[in-house]
């Protein structure tokens, strides 16, 4: 990310302290309101001689170093579009630029479904004609009134945009059930036909919804093979064992996609580890080499690292992150940290939230809130900007494409980077209702940095010498 020095004064709201060889910048949000320029400066101290807690101590070693961060995003979704078209031009133009510019909340690696996800406005394909094998009648045009033009915008705001997309299920007619959601009424029918025929039609579909992507101007870097396949839910869905998608992946969609000679990423996932862990049967050598990655959405952190044992080559990206309830709180949004240091430090190259943005309800097609970066009233245009807003603002901030992950032991839940400039940063989180000390050790330096009270921090070590 580049800022330049009045926008680091206007914006980030940084301040500077010498401490023997760096300079420390803190920045900082507070979680109890959202705000469109949340960021604000922490005239911090900085005290050789205060006494510090040992478990406020913080080990840094940038000489480790792990993976290289893709960025932070979150999801575009066809609730959320239509609420943002639902504004005047220049309120929408002021949503996506609080959203996605690279001097405001630098959303860079974001998510887009493919077809129908739980937060359509009801469900669909691209493929609505039964039986039309070649795909003859394949047709984009629905996303062309709410989702693309959801995304073309934002890439007007950052043109380095990564989008990963996932299906959440097939057209309704390559399934037992014949349905794309409802697949909790009948469990047993809610997975996609096991026959060459259907196979071999659904990636054609997959391939031709990259090529009408692409066509519209919108590139999608990588795509998960399919979202949740453990589920059955009563949206748009579809339960794959791990046989079927290795047989429809392996044997299907990557050799078709190398004949196309198309460059998108495919990925195994996404898998959640709540209720079965047969994503490990992937992890052997005559499969994942097949693949350019795995996506994990509500896993912890043990099972994300033994991919990283089982299969060291093998990329980890962060598909979706907990949706919550609709409250928007602030406790939910002091979570954030945690999650995001759960993936990124489990070897994961990105942290992806859900869903950016959503209308006043909150609530999906099928009958249930989820939180939100943004809720735009689509009555009055009133926009309001979550907790998690804030916090994602900071995160996006902080860690930042292109930074490498370096090594620290503390026991916060931190993330630690270093960028180009190898520049230090340390995310770190202080919950409690006073200020606190805490003391970052380096090699044989120790700085001890205050932070302000109940507020996500951000800490940027510079050297000096």
């Amino acid at each position: 990310m580049k800022f330049n020095k009045i926008l680091i004064a206007a914006i980030l709201f940084t301040s500077a302290l010498s401490a023997q060889n760096y300079n420390v910048e803190v920045s900082y949000v507070t979680l109890k309101k959202g705000e469109a320029s949340p960021i604000k400066k922490y005239e911090t101290k900085i005290d050789a001689n205060i006494e510090v807690h040992q478990n406020d101590f913080i080990v840094l070693v940038p000489e480790v170093e792990f993976q290289t961060i893709e960025g932070i995003g979150g999801a575009f979704n066809e609730n959320g579009g239509e609420a943002l078209f639902s504004l005047p031009k220049t309120k929408q133009r002021e949503v996506l630029k609080n959203l996605f510019n690279t001097n405001n909340a630098n959303l860079v690696f974001n998510r887009t479904p493919i077809g129908a996800s739980d937060f359509s406005l009801d469900a669909y394909s691209y493929s609505m004609v039964p039986e039309d094998y070649d795909m003859k009648y394949f047709s984009i045009e629905r996303d062309k009134k709410h989702l693309l033009p959801f995304i073309k915008e934002a890439l007007k705001e950052n043109n380095s945009m990564i989008l990963q997309a996932s299906p959440w299920s097939p057209p309704a007619w390559m399934k037992y059930s014949n349905a794309m959601d409802k697949n909790n009424l009948d469990k047993e029918k809610s997975r996609l036909i096991e026959s060459p025929e259907i196979y071999e039609a659904y990636t054609n579909y997959l391939i031709k919804y990259i090529k009408a992507y692409k066509n519209e101007g919108v590139e999608i870097d990588r795509f998960c093979i399919q979202n949740e396949p453990d589920t059955y839910a009563p949206f748009p869905g579809c339960n794959m064992t791990m046989e079927q998608l290795q047989d429809l992946s392996v044997n299907y969609v990557i050799p078709a996609f190398k004949n196309e000679d198309l460059d998108t990423g495919i990925w195994a996932g996404t898998f959640r580890t709540i209720n079965r862990g047969d994503h490990y049967k992937l992890l052997n050598s005559k499969t994942f080499e097949n693949f350019d990655g795995i996506g994990f959405q509500y896993a912890k952190e043990a099972f994300i690292r033994e991919v990283s044992l089982l299969a060291p080559n093998m990329k980890i990206m962060n598909t979706e992150t907990k949706c919550y309830n609709g409250d928007n709180s602030t406790e939910q949004a002091k979570e954030r940290l945690s999650e995001i240091a759960n993936y990124i430090n489990a070897g994961s190259t990105n942290y992806c939230y859900w869903n950016l943005i959503l209308n006043e309800t909150s609530n999906s097609a099928w009958g249930w809130k989820q939180n939100s970066l943004m809720v735009i009233n689509r009555q009055n245009g009133a926009i309001q900007y979550t907790p998690d807003y804030n916090a994602m603002y900071l995160a996006s901030n902080s860690v930042v494409k292109g930074d490498k992950r370096i090594a620290h032991i503390s026991k916060h839940r931190i993330v630690t980077t270093k960028n180009r400039n190898n520049e230090i940063k340390v995310l770190i989180q202080n919950n409690k209702s006073t200020n606190q000390f805490v003391k970052l050790i380096i090699g044989e330096e120790e700085i001890n940095v205050e932070l302000p009270e109940d507020a996500l921090c951000s800490l940027k070590l510079k050297i000096t010498k």
